[in-house]
């Protein structure tokens, strides 16, 4: 295989075959697509949606560096290693055992198939250069293809946004952001030459372009969830001032985003409101809402922008508990959200390796309840606006913003935040934000990313550490530790990156 004919896996592995699955739209069979209206379908396709930076079962090593999750010895030495369990990345990096992935397998954060976010980018570049090389277009044609195109630029945006600070260290304002993250492929030809890999700074100042690129022609609403629209562009820049630590803009964007959404109860859902359908069987009912039916779905109202995120995170069986510090940040009295998803349950159990029983265990059911996102939810949005205000001390606005959430998940009658000093009142912001943004995923691993440079604030931390039958596993958070290496099939097709290749046994 030559380095060129590689690429394959950047750019073409989904040019035959881009119009093989949609979401709910008639099917097109296996045609290359040659109009503006087969470029639009491609951004249809499930495979924008699914399997971002999640391995083959929908699970992600990303959250076991976390500080989220938690593992029993049971499911450390049976569930993962004694029964050979295909993502063992996930214990190893819960041990902060390097290498965590086999370097010599495909990696399916980067590519494995039809997987990962290169194939993903296949579909968005595949939109872009598409439509802007057709000359002749119908006035009809020429505004669908717009919007295709600016859908298109923010779904790349997001992907490569997320990609560098998951593959690299996270960005630095005013620091060094010389690191060598990963290529920026914008190209469908396989004939130009394999672009090199991207610094940290130079992937934000492409985002940051491409994003007010697309931002004018946005739609106001979109299709479908997977979808940007206006609201998700504003989103989207809101979240990229967040890690590079703009809080004005944070405030400012998110601001754009939350009002196009009016009145709050269109696109948050009032727990209070909530009852399962069948109370005798807690685990497995699943929510009623006076609201609307749709909460176990991609369409749910408090979905802005839809990328899957991991499916059993936090659940005793499928070998991962919420952390007791996670635990311990709620109000188990009055916060609904631990009533409803935080529920005791029998644990792992085995008797593999001499017998394991962990008992009744908190586990975590809200992803079997509710549909959630690594994309934007609404309450997201809120809690970056919360976080902007904040961080640039209008604390009564960002007090006003947790209330406005809160009041949506707790009890009704709890009674309301108060404005303390402005670090008290930002714990009080990443505090909510972490109780509601999904356990899993990797939310959380680029939170702790990004507060490393909070240094002496109370919710950063330098270091993670878990622990299994007594020993204690360490990782430091602004280090390789928190890096996902290439993998070396991709590094042996690519020498002019100068990366050498992993040889520490896996």
């Amino acid at each position: 295989m030559t380095n060129r004919k590689y690429l394959l896996f950047f750019a073409v592995i989904l040019l035959m075959g881009s119009c093989k699955r949609f979401l709910d739209v008639k099917p097109k069979g296996k045609l290359i697509p040659s109009s503006v209206t087969d470029y639009d379908h491609l951004l249809d396709n499930s495979g924008t949606v699914e399997l971002n930076f999640l391995d083959g079962n929908k699970g992600s090593m990303l959250a076991h560096l976390g500080d989220n999750l938690e593992m029993t010895e049971g499911q450390g030495k049976v569930g993962y290693l004694l029964s050979g369990h295909p993502n063992l990345e996930r214990y190893y990096a819960y041990i902060f055992r390097q290498p965590y992935k086999n370097p010599n397998t495909d990696d399916q954060f980067w590519s494995s198939g039809s997987q990962g976010i290169y194939p993903q980018i296949s579909y968005f570049n595949n939109v872009i250069e598409g439509i802007r090389s057709i000359d002749q277009k119908t006035p009809e044609e020429a505004t669908i293809g717009r919007i295709s195109v600016a859908q298109a630029l923010v779904a790349r945006a997001w992907c490569y946004f997320n990609a560098s600070m998951i593959y690299g260290p996270v960005y630095k304002p005013g620091g060094d952001n010389s690191a060598k993250t990963i290529p920026y492929l914008v190209d469908v030809d396989v004939n130009k030459p394999i672009p090199n890999l991207s610094t940290t700074e130079e992937v934000a100042a492409r985002v940051l372009h491409e994003l007010h690129e697309a931002l004018p022609d946005l739609p106001v609403r979109s299709s479908w969830p997977s979808r940007a629209n206006k609201a998700t562009g504003h989103a989207m820049l809101a979240y990229y001032h967040l890690f590079t630590r703009q809080f004005d803009s944070v405030a400012y964007y998110a601001n754009r985003a939350w009002t196009a959404a009016g009145n709050p109860e269109a696109v948050l859902y009032d727990y209070n409101k909530f009852k399962l359908a069948d109370p005798s069987r807690p685990l497995t009912s699943l929510l009623v809402s006076q609201q609307d039916a749709f909460t176990n779905a991609v369409n749910s109202r408090e979905i802005l922008f839809y990328r899957a995120t991991e499916r059993d995170a936090g659940m005793g069986a499928s070998l991962s508990y919420p952390s007791a510090e996670l635990i311990a940040l709620h109000d188990q009295a009055r916060d609904l959200r631990f009533s409803f998803f935080y529920l005791n349950s029998a644990g792992y159990k085995t008797t593999m390796g001499g017998g394991y029983d962990d008992g009744m265990r908190i586990s975590n059911y809200r992803f079997r309840k509710m549909k959630l996102t690594d994309g934007f939810s609404w309450p997201e949005i809120l809690l970056m606006r919360a976080e902007g205000y904040a961080r640039t001390n209008r604390l009564d606005l960002a007090i006003a913003d947790l209330n406005t959430l809160r009041q949506y998940r707790f009890k009704t009658g709890t009674p309301p935040l108060t404005a303390g000093t402005q670090d008290e009142v930002i714990r009080l912001v990443l505090e909510e934000r972490r109780r509601e943004l999904p356990i899993g995923g990797f939310k959380r691993f680029l939170d702790l990313k990004r507060f490393t440079l909070d240094k002496g604030k109370p919710w950063s931390k330098s270091r993670i550490t878990h622990t299994i039958a007594g020993q204690t596993y360490s990782g430091t958070v602004d280090s390789k530790d928190f890096i996902v290496p290439i993998s070396n099939v991709v590094l042996r097709f690519n020498p002019n990156w100068g990366i050498p290749l992993e040889t520490r046994p896996y």
